[in-house]
C-alpha cells in the first residue's frame, strides 16, 4: 500500500470543478484545487469596461430552474441581478427581418416535429432537421442562424437529437450574478481551504489505494482524482493506466463550439434591447446593471465557424464586429475601446463548449462515468439537460464529489 494522504485533488477551478471542491469539503472530506489558469472561473469570467460596465466575457444567462446557482449564490448572499433584456425573444435586425412571431410560430411546429420524429432518439443533423419543417425560407434561414449561434457550430455538424432545449422557448425571467458571475467563483474559491492557480495539470497516476497528480516537477498524492476541465484538456491530461478506449473515442470525438463576446461602452444610459442578426449567427443587447438601470454597455455574442470568419474574428480582428454592432445600434453612441474574446483560442478550453455531433450524443453517458478513483466533472458531463450552460457545470461538479464518496465508501 502507498502511503497516500486522504486528500481529494481537483483539477480544474471552473464552476464544475470549485462545485465539486465545495461539496466534498462541506462533507468534511479534505479537498485541494489545481488550475492551470492565474484566475478561478474557467469559462465564467467577469470584467469591467472603461466606463465602469460590468460586462461577461463567458457563461452569462442565469435561466429559469437554475436552481443549483441559485441556491449557491444566496449562499454566498450574491444577488441575482434580472437583466431586462430576453434571451429568447431576440429583434430580428438586417435586411428582410422575418417578424418574431413568425419565428416563433416556425419554433413551436419544429418542437412539435422534433418530438414527433424521437426527440432526444432522432437520427440525423439539426441542418437537415430544419430544412424538413414546412415554413416559409425567410423565416428558416433566420431561426437557423439563430440556433446556429446557440450552438456554437454549424447545424450540419449538430445531432438533432441534442435540440430538445435547443428548440425551447425559454420564457425567462433571464438573470446574471449582480456584480460579475464570476463573483460565484471566487466566493466557492474562497470558502475552500486550497485552490492552486498556474498548476497545469500534466498526467494523473491512479491505482486502487490512491491517485498521484503531477504538475510539472511537482506531484499531488491523494485519494482520488476529479477531473473538472474541458473535454479537449482532459484528452491531453496522460492516464496511467489510460482510459478505456470508448471513453479515449468519446473525449477525441467530441465537437467544440466556437463563441466569441465582445462589449462596448456607451455614453448616456442606453434602452434595454435584444437584437439578432438577420444575416449572421451573432446577437447583440443592452441589460440592465444590478441597480435596475441599463448598463451602459453594449454587449453580443457570435457563435459558429461561419459567423467567425464573417466577422474576421478568427484572424484577431476587432473592427468587423465592432462596425455591424454600430450598424444594428445606430440609436446608441458607442464609446471607448471595445473587448473581445475568442474561447477557440483559449488554451485551457480551445473552444466554447460542447456541440453534439451524433456520435458524440450516442455516447453522451460515457463522459460521466468514474473509473475507479478518478471522477469527471464538466458541461459535457452533464447529460441531455444542462450540457453548455454553468448549472450543468454546476450540478455536474456535485455528481462527480457523490462518486468519489461512494468510491471512498
Amino acid at each position: 500500500m502507498r502511503d497516500t494522504s486522504p486528500t481529494v485533488v481537483v483539477v480544474g477551478a471552473g464552476f464544475a470543478g470549485l462545485a465539486a471542491a465545495l461539496e466534498l469539503h462541506d462533507a468534511d472530506v479534505p479537498v485541494v484545487v489545481l488550475e492551470a489558469r492565474e484566475r478561478v472561473g474557467g469559462r465564467v469570467w467577469s470584467t469591467t469596461l472603461p466606463n465602469g460596465a460590468i460586462v461577461e466575457l463567458g457563461g452569462e444567462w442565469i435561466m429559469p430552474g437554475d436552481t443549483v446557482l441559485e441556491s449557491l449564490a444566496a449562499r454566498f448572499e450574491l444577488e441575482l441581478a434580472e437583466t431586462g433584456a430576453h434571451y429568447g425573444h431576440r429583434e430580428p435586425w438586417g435586411p428582410d427581418p422575418a417578424p418574431l412571431p413568425d419565428q416563433d410560430r416556425f419554433l413551436e411546429d419544429a418542437r412539435r416535429a422534433w418530438r414527433e420524429q424521437g426527440g432526444e432518439a432522432a437520427a440525423g443533423t439539426m441542418g437537415a432537421f430544419l430544412e424538413a419543417v414546412p415554413g416559409d425560407d425567410l423565416v428558416r434561414v433566420q431561426v437557423r442562424h439563430r440556433l446556429q449561434g446557440t450552438c456554437a457550430q454549424d447545424l450540419g455538424r449538430v445531432a438533432s437529437a441534442a435540440g430538445g432545449d435547443l428548440l425551447g422557448a425559454h420564457p425567462g425571467p433571464f438573470r446574471r450574478v449582480g456584480r460579475g458571475n464570476q463573483e460565484l467563483a471566487i466566493a466557492m474559491a474562497e470558502a475552500l481551504p486550497e485552490v492552486r492557480i498556474g498548476s497545469s495539470v500534466e498526467s494523473i497516476e491512479h491505482r486502487d489505494d490512491g491517485v498521484t497528480v503531477r504538475v510539472g516537477e511537482r506531484e499531488e498524492v491523494g485519494v482520488a482524482v476529479v477531473v473538472a476541465v474541458p473535454a479537449p484538456i482532459t484528452a491531453r491530461i496522460r492516464f496511467d493506466p489510460g482510459l478505456p478506449d470508448d471513453v479515449v473515442a468519446a473525449y477525441r470525438g467530441l465537437t467544440m463550439g466556437q463563441a466569441s463576446k465582445f462589449a462596448v461602452g456607451t455614453r448616456g444610459v442606453p434602452t434595454i434591447r435584444a437584437r439578432q442578426s438577420t444575416e449572421l449567427s451573432m446577437w447583440c443587447w443592452v441589460a440592465n446593471d444590478d441597480d435596475g438601470r441599463p448598463r451602459p454597455c453594449v454587449a453580443s455574442f457570435a457563435g459558429s465557424p461561419s459567423t467567425h470568419r464573417a466577422l474576421s474574428i478568427d484572424a484577431g480582428r476587432i473592427a468587423p464586429w465592432m462596425e455591424a454592432l454600430t450598424r444594428m445600434n445606430a440609436d446608441l453612441d458607442l464609446d471607448g475601446d471595445p473587448v473581445m474574446y475568442a474561447w477557440a483560442d483559449d488554451p485551457y478550453t480551445l473552444g466554447s463548449y460542447a456541440a453534439w455531433d451524433e456520435p458524440s450524443w450516442r455516447r453522451i453517458d460515457v463522459f460521466a462515468r468514474p473509473m475507479g478513483r478518478v471522477a469527471f466533472a464538466g458541461e459535457h458531463t452533464a447529460g441531455t439537460d444542462h450540457h453548455g450552460t454553468m448549472e450543468g457545470a454546476l450540478r455536474s461538479g456535485r455528481r462527480a464529489a457523490a462518486q468519489v464518496v461512494a468510491a471512498l465508501a
